[in-house]
């Protein structure tokens, strides 16, 4: 990593989570490459794994739901609820630092997936932006996997982790390769997460051309 603060330059060795934020060049084009758009050559740009373009559109329907989640915020006190199933912030930091304790092992069926969509990445390049679609894209994808498995608590990267990595790569807009333009800003939690995921499931297997058992 390199630092540069008050006129002093130095590299340091380390290994960390790197969360950042840009603004465009002036209004964001949608018919410019995202390269273009936020002035960072694609080698930067493809030491992400992920790069999410929120684009603050008028929606009255999603300003409205906007508004009513951050006036609900100051009603009451974040607690655990009675059931369990709503956590505190403590307790998600905590269940979030146990999930860094296991080192899941990645599974055939993953491995499938995720080289068959490194492979379509390839002979798509939607973006026209050779310098994503590299071994780098690979290894995000297996992180995502990784991640994903962690968060579920298992010990080996499954089909359902590795095709919830595609879906989240696809919000990227260095993907839509399979599932098209997503608007990762107005999206939404799914009311029935499993009936979600299993028609995400059929729809990217569908593209990559790949017949698996989730079992």
């Amino acid at each position: 990593m390199w630092l540069v603060q008050a006129g002093m330059v130095c590299k340091l060795n380390t290994r960390c989570t790197v969360l950042a934020a840009t603004n465009p060049r002036g209004c964001y084009d949608t018919n410019e490459s995202l390269s273009v758009n936020t002035t960072l050559a694609s080698p930067l740009l493809s030491r992400f794994d992920l790069v999410l373009v929120l684009l603050d559109q008028r929606n009255e329907e999603w300003d409205h739901l906007v508004s009513t989640f951050v006036l609900n915020k100051h009603k009451t006190t974040p607690t655990d609820d009675a059931n369990g199933l709503q956590w505190s912030l403590e307790r998600l930091q905590a269940y979030i630092i146990h999930t860094k304790t296991v080192n899941p092992v990645t599974t055939e069926p993953a491995n499938q997936v995720l080289s068959r969509y490194y492979q379509v990445q390839r002979q798509t390049d939607c973006y026209g932006n050779t310098g994503r679609t590299t071994v780098r894209l690979l290894e995000s994808l297996v992180r995502l996997s990784q991640a994903h498995a962690r968060l579920m608590m298992r010990d080996e990267v499954t089909l359902q982790d590795a095709i919830v990595a595609v879906a989240i790569m696809e919000c990227s807009m260095q993907g839509a390769a399979l599932l098209g333009s997503i608007d990762a800003l107005h999206s939404s939690f799914p009311v029935n997460a499993d009936e979600e995921y299993a028609t995400q499931e059929k729809l990217i297997l569908d593209k990559l051309g790949l017949t698996l058992n989730s079992s």
